[in-house]
């Protein structure tokens, strides 16, 4: 669950400018400190980032602070703000308090994983900072990759229909986090897991072995690596286990290339699913809205692994009472109205160095 979406329906032509881009870690270092270069969306002219999520992976046992800037066209550079505080396995780990922008505030703000504009904000530009906490024992730094991803409000758009290329389904895992119960910690229990026990399923897909595993903490029946998943994710200053750029930060520590990143349409996902990568969705929405799901929340993850031959959408959803009653089928229109909430965010997980499909001139990887 990420606390940033929200159940309030999106206008039904909603669209975003997106863009990932990804930054160059060989260079920048002084000593314990990587800085990158300026990183910038290119959107059209006129056009400026009102959010941006960061993505990092380091190697097991490296802690860093993250801490990013944005650039005001017009004024320069924002200061540094911090981001996390990423402990080395077992070390507390954590983000700034969650925040929300004051009316009329000249400065952006940290909401958990995303940093929003200020109303007066004319971006054109962020920088990542991440500072060890320890000097590298190898001559490589441990930051093997870092990226931002960048949306804007666009234009008014016709949603689109009918199916958006051959059907496919991904062989994915089902697991529940129903089979976890709710606990004083660690968010919450499992009411609260959706976003480990989906990233548990998408490494089980890729053959991931050695995931943290938490039997003490596991019903019978259920699988123990979902709770110590949860305990790796865990924000302790959100109290939860969906910050997202957390996620994909434990998923690159597992040796995975992992980013948050938002994508324009159902299409781009139907063409990364298509290539075999699963992806990791944040989707909301109120009793009704989306039907054949037997649950309603403000903030949920699930696993999209296909399509059908109407272009429905095919998911392993965690919010299922067990096996393969996870294994469910979504309509378009009304999962990609669920989707719009978070901005169409996902994750992008795919073991290291894996060629992605051809992007398109919309597409956001």
């Amino acid at each position: 669950m990420h606390s940033d979406t929200t159940a309030a329906p999106p206008p039904a032509d909603a669209a975003w400018h997106t863009r990932l881009v990804r930054a160059d870690t060989s260079a920048g270092w002084d000593d314990r400190r990587w800085t990158s270069g300026e990183l910038a969306p290119h959107f059209p002219a006129g056009i400026h980032p009102d959010e941006v999520v960061a993505s990092w992976n380091l190697e097991p046992g490296a802690g860093a602070d993250v801490e990013i800037r944005a650039r005001d066209e017009r004024t320069g550079w924002h200061p540094w703000q911090a981001l996390a505080h990423w402990g080395a396995a077992g070390d507390r780990r954590s983000a700034p308090e969650h925040s929300v922008a004051a009316p009329g505030g000249d400065v952006p703000v940290i909401d958990t994983d995303i940093l929003r504009a200020a109303p007066s904000d004319r971006w054109d530009a962020v920088q990542l900072r991440v500072t060890l906490h320890d000097r590298p024992a190898a001559s490589t730094p441990p930051l093997r990759l870092a990226a931002v991803s960048f949306t804007a409000p666009g234009a008014s758009v016709t949603r689109e229909s009918g199916a958006p290329g051959a059907p496919h389904a991904l062989t994915v895992p089902p697991l529940s986090q129903r089979a976890y119960p709710a606990r004083d910690d660690l968010g919450g229990g499992g009411p609260g897991w959706c976003s480990p026990t989906s990233l548990t399923m998408v490494a089980s897909a890729w053959g991931v072995e050695g995931l943290p595993a938490t039997p003490e903490d596991t019903p019978d029946g259920a699988d123990p690596r979902v709770p110590g998943v949860a305990r790796a994710v865990y924000d302790s200053s959100y109290d939860g286990t969906g910050n997202w750029s957390f996620n994909v930060a434990v998923a690159g520590e597992w040796g995975l290339d992992a980013v948050v990143t938002r994508l324009p349409s159902l299409r781009e996902a139907h063409a990364l699913t298509r290539s075999g990568i699963p992806l990791i969705a944040s989707i909301s929405f109120r009793e009704g809205e989306l039907p054949g799901a037997d649950y309603a929340t403000a903030g949920h993850l699930l696993v999209i692994r296909g399509f059908d031959a109407r272009g429905d959408v095919l998911v392993a959803d965690p919010a299922n009472p067990g096996g393969e009653a996870g294994l469910r089928t979504y309509p378009r229109d009304a999962f990609d109205t669920a989707w719009s909430h978070s901005r169409r965010t996902v994750y992008l997980i795919t073991p290291s160095g894996r060629a992605l499909p051809p992007a398109g001139p919309a597409a956001a990887w």
